[in-house]
């Protein structure tokens, strides 16, 4: 007798069942929704994040900063960004950390455990980007400079990544922009690079 009603199934707790997981299900969409928009809300312009209401902001992950600040790449590396830098933080996917200056140039930091070389883990990093005209620069060792552009919000952005390659663990820096032509992005790119890392000692 016990089997028997334990075989039958409550149709009240069924139903309950079934919402909780359309509810948890709903809630993984969205949140991969929030994770997408955050992850491309830097391609507003600087004065568009400027206007967002601070809860948006707080959604999105970016925050103004209001001194030169120094921040954890690694352990034992950390980078400055200027005050007034836009800055996002999530952790997110393969994004370690993006930033935002106020003309308009992007700084995206990649990272992440791939078997596959430089080139074609960058294509399939921005194969949502519509890449083109995608060159490598100059290659030092397990080091690649790239040059590249992509379409993001129906703007064309030239992009200069550098790359690194150890041990299988994969490091994109790529400084993008809509305003600069390469010649002056790549200038900027290897200028905030070299002035910008700190090694702790």
């Amino acid at each position: 007798m016990n089997k028997s009603s334990s075989s039958n199934i409550d149709p009240v707790m069924e139903n309950f069942r079934i919402s909780q997981e359309e509810m948890k299900e709903n809630f993984r969409r969205q949140r991969e929704i929030q994770n997408k928009l955050s992850n491309d809300i830097l391609y507003s312009d600087y004065e568009k994040l400027d206007s967002l209401p601070p809860l948006q902001k707080e959604n999105y992950g970016i925050l103004k900063l209001e001194k030169d600040s120094l921040i954890y790449i690694a352990l034992d590396t950390q980078i400055k960004i200027a005050k007034n830098y836009y800055l996002q933080n999530r952790h997110d996917d393969t994004l370690r950390m993006a930033f935002k200056s106020p003309d308009n140039m992007n700084v995206f930091i990649h990272d992440f455990v791939s078997k596959e070389e430089i080139e074609p883990s960058f294509k399939s990093l921005k194969n949502s980007s519509n890449l083109q005209k995608f060159k490598v620069e100059n290659t030092i060792g397990d080091v690649k400079a790239l040059s590249y552009k992509i379409t993001k919000e129906n703007k064309r952005y030239n992009g200069y990544a550098l790359c690194f390659k150890n041990d299988g663990f994969l490091n994109f820096y790529e400084f993008e922009s809509d305003k600069l032509p390469l010649d002056k992005l790549k200038a900027r790119a290897i200028d905030f690079f070299s002035h910008n890392m700190k090694e702790k000692k």
